[in-house]
């Protein structure tokens, strides 16, 4: 590497390091400072960490692929990765979930189920499985981070003492220490800061690359090389939904399997859709709208979050349009469409200092992804899973900072042993699969459920969250078992639907024949967020005890503001998208289709926002 590149990769982690460590005092007040920053977040700060934490590279390199082997309908797959799921929060659920006062996505169960043991099932039950998602996330993203150190180069060893670390490892383990520091010492507030100043560089470099993309082909040239097999330009260019899409040179590739996508692809989406309306994930989505000052805040975030994501598809459409240009043999003939972002980061378009940027950015995406993901999940172990056992749930009891601090060490050091371990085992990356398909899939219903179903009890959650599991071990054990066992007969979208139905059922079922929750709890927990849905008998008793509540949202409003605010955030990111791909007249149709429904949203959602 040039000096100079060395020397902004020195001065960026610096910087980032330093500014955790500047909320090091503010952050040992107590649990809700270290995980919520005692709700005194400024709104556009949480919107910038919240986009700064999806600017994730493997998801960033996944986008670059799945646009070059689908063409424009990759659009559809997107449901898969929950795009919906910010217009929903900006609609109503962000102030929702604000309302509920909780500390975690878990501790929500606690407010919307009591303190019974079928409410302490569903909060335990629900924090298990939600860690157990963080944790394989965190060892993947060490494996992701592994795979770029060697492709960019950094492969020497690094010696410790005694210990001398494999190549490859040495980038992953300084970054992801590194990123722990301020993580450790700067609790929630450093994790904002932090993901603010990679946001602003996460814009700027993202435009930079996109400006050096597209300076290198012309209209003819691009859409010339877009034509491969039988895929023509515009084939690649069409929005329309395609069950069986021709894939052109990829069809034998690692991306063979979105050929059929009615089958796994539409079940995902699927999942996907129903996650949209249960709240924001269960992780680190939550804790930013937790994190809000109120619920109006809340709102705000929701949508300037997907405004500040648009950067994120410059560098998406410029890298796809620049693989099958610059990077055809690799990229194209090869058909690896995953080794677009490693072949420019190593190529000679980047001058010295900009590839120190480069680098930068993408240490950023990482290290936002990852302090997000540890410093909610220590949330969850610290505040649903010890906190009850031996603390007797008392917020500032004595020691809780201590286990806040033990819980995002050993998450850490947990990502770099498990990584290290098992960077090289392939098994890996069929679990990811597992995880969107099978153990995520356990949890969508019972969280959509608690907000528009009244009867609902924490048993019901709990048994939702836990029958899934048995369909889910079944797609799991296709890793591990010969082709010709029985399982591999079923399809990955029969398991996924069973899934769905059985968690249903089991909602529904076990809610019926087991003790509805205490009439004090659901009233207040009524009053206090004003869902709608399945609640007559509970609306009508909490209404009429009299006590204070919140003002509804203007339900009228919502299917309108729904509708406007998935056709503005689509026609938003594919604006740049068809800008890249020099389509002028369909970029400029795109971005007056987002600017007409802004300016309806201005009256339809922002000023009918609640106050509080």
């Amino acid at each position: 590497m040039h000096p100079l590149d060395l020397a902004v990769l020195i001065g960026y982690f610096a910087i980032t390091v330093a500014a955790g460590f500047w909320f090091t005092r503010a952050s040992a007040r107590g649990l809700r400072s270290y995980f919520l920053g005692e709700n005194k977040n400024k709104w556009w700060m949480l919107a910038c960490s919240g986009a700064a934490t999806n600017y994730s590279v493997d998801g960033t390199v996944w986008l670059i692929s799945m646009l070059m082997v689908l063409g424009m309908a990759s659009w559809w797959t997107t449901l898969v990765w929950w795009m919906p799921n910010p217009v929903v929060l900006m609609a109503f659920s962000a102030i929702w979930i604000r309302r509920t006062g909780a500390m975690t996505a878990a501790d929500l169960n606690t407010v919307r189920f009591g303190t019974d043991r079928g409410a302490q099932a569903a909060r335990v039950g629900f924090a298990l499985l939600i860690t157990t998602f963080s944790v394989a996330q965190l060892c993947m993203s060490y494996v992701v981070l592994h795979k770029f150190a060697v492709i960019f180069g950094f492969d020497g060893q690094l010696t410790l003492g005694r210990l001398t670390l494999a190549g490859g490892h040495a980038a992953p383990l300084l970054i992801v220490g590194a990123t722990g520091l301020y993580v450790l010492f700067g609790g929630f507030r450093g994790v904002v800061l932090t993901d603010f100043i990679q946001n602003v560089l996460l814009v700027v470099v993202s435009f930079v690359i996109g400006w050096i993309c597209f300076q290198q082909y012309d209209a003819g040239t691009l859409h010339a090389a877009l034509s491969h097999a039988d895929v023509t330009a515009e084939y690649w260019k069409s929005l329309a939904y395609k069950p069986s899409p021709d894939l052109g040179v990829f069809a034998e590739s690692a991306y063979a399997d979105w050929h059929d996508f009615a089958g796994a692809a539409l079940a995902y989406s699927v999942v996907g859709l129903i996650g949209c309306f249960g709240g924001a994930g269960g992780r680190y989505g939550e804790q930013r709208y937790l994190a809000a000052q109120n619920g109006r805040q809340a709102a705000w975030q929701a949508a300037l979050w997907q405004v500040v994501a648009l950067p994120r598809w410059v560098i998406v459409a410029g890298l796809a349009m620049l693989g099958f240009v610059y990077f055809r043999d690799a990229a194209v003939t090869g058909a690896d469409p995953d080794s677009v972002l490693p072949l420019f980061t190593i190529s000679n378009l980047l001058a010295p200092g900009v590839r120190g940027l480069v680098l930068a950015t993408l240490a950023a995406a990482f290290m936002s992804t990852f302090s997000s993901e540890v410093n909610a999940a220590a949330s969850i172990i610290v505040h649903d899973l010890w906190q009850p056992l031996f603390r007797a749930d008392r917020e500032n009891a004595p020691g809780n900072m201590a286990a806040s601090y033990a819980a995002t060490f050993l998450l850490v050091v947990g990502s770099m042993v498990c990584g290290y371990l098992f960077v090289e085992n392939s098994s890996l990356n069929a679990l990811w699969t597992w995880m969107l398909g099978g153990l995520v899939t356990c949890i969508v219903v019972p969280l959509a459920l608690r907000w528009y179903w009244g009867r609902m009890n924490g048993w019901g959650f709990a048994a939702g969250c836990v029958v899934g599991l048995v369909p889910s071990l079944a797609m799991l054990s296709k890793q591990f078992t010969p082709p010709e066992t029985w399982v591999h007969s079923i399809p990955n979208a029969t398991l996924t639907y069973s899934i769905l139905l059985l968690s249903l059922a089991a909602c529904i079922v076990v809610s019926y024949v087991t003790r509805p929750v205490e009439a004090r709890h659901i009233d207040g927990f009524y009053r206090r967020v004003r869902p709608f849905g399945l609640w007559g008998s509970v609306r009508r008793r909490a209404l009429a005890s009299g006590e204070p509540a919140n003002a509804p949202l203007k339900l009228r409003f919502i299917p309108i503001n729904l509708v406007l605010g998935l056709v503005a955030t689509y026609a938003l990111y594919m604006t740049p998208v068809y800008f890249m791909g020099r389509w002028f007249t369909e970029a400029a149709i795109a971005g007056g289709i987002f600017l007409a429904c802004a300016a309806v949203l201005y009256f339809t959602w922002l000023r009918t926002l609640p106050e509080e």
